[in-house]
């Protein structure tokens, strides 16, 4: 059992089918390509982008995947509790914890870790989880609310009226706090997450640029050129080339 001499990574690849699963370690999901829904017990929702799961052991889980995915996947030892958040177990996580994963992706397949390598390596991804779901959102609910929807949604044309009723606001009062707590516009921020999410792809994926504007959620490529060039006097093709040079 991989279990037994504690934590370990996997990098999985799973069928477009509805599958359930209930394990006896707990286990948390990451994701690199494509979207999984997963339903633990009442709650549902979907791992993509930096929004993962904490599956605790002996919860029972139904999960559908469609089309190429990635995840990175952490088992933990049975005798090692879950992280724990208060109210869901999905959450959202930070660059530094992305960069991990996307790390853990590169290195898993080849082997060139070894055993010691991977343990530490998932040890590390172990407590930047805990650190993402202990520390307190820097923003009042509202705003934490909507910035979950635009992380989750970036690439639906989103409005600000839909942004503002995930936030339980109206449209003038959510538009205000929101421009007040993070010092941008909603419209700003959204166009942010939506490039941050761009750049990922181009940097690490083979992806075209012209899916992947739509993946982002551009209207078409030059869309994306346009907002690439005005807000980081860059373009997707230097951004690729850029990887290319490291």
């Amino acid at each position: 059992m991989p279990h037994e001499g504690g934590m370990k990574l996997w990098l999985r690849s799973y069928p477009a089918r509805e599958d359930t699963h209930i394990h006896a370690f707990s286990q948390v999901v990451l994701p690199i390509d494509g979207r999984m829904t997963i339903r633990i017990g009442s709650e549902t929702g979907s791992i993509s982008g930096r929004k993962g799961v904490v599956i605790a052991r002996g919860a029972r889980h139904i999960f559908h995947v469609s089309g190429a995915n990635r995840f990175i996947v952490l088992d933990l030892p049975p005798d090692l509790p879950a992280p724990t958040q208060s109210s869901s177990p999905f959450f959202g996580f930070d660059e530094s914890l992305a960069d991990l994963a996307y790390f853990a992706e590169r290195e898993l397949p080849s082997g060139s870790l070894g055993a010691e390598g991977e343990f530490h390596l998932a040890a590390l991804i172990a407590e930047k989880i805990r650190r993402n779901l202990i520390l307190p959102p820097p923003f009042s609910s509202p705003v934490e609310q909507a910035l979950a929807t635009m992380r989750e949604r970036h690439a639906e044309r989103l409005t600000m009226a839909e942004l503002a009723y995930a936030s339980g606001l109206k449209t003038n009062r959510f538009h205000e706090l929101f421009r007040r707590e993070t010092g941008q516009t909603p419209a700003d921020t959204l166009a942010n997450i939506r490039l941050d999410h761009a750049e990922t792809l181009l940097k690490r994926t083979r992806t075209p640029i012209a899916e992947i504007a739509l993946l982002a959620g551009f209207s078409e490529q030059s869309a994306l050129t346009r907002s690439l060039k005005k807000r980081r006097g860059t373009t997707p093709a230097e951004v690729r080339r850029g990887l290319r040079r490291e």
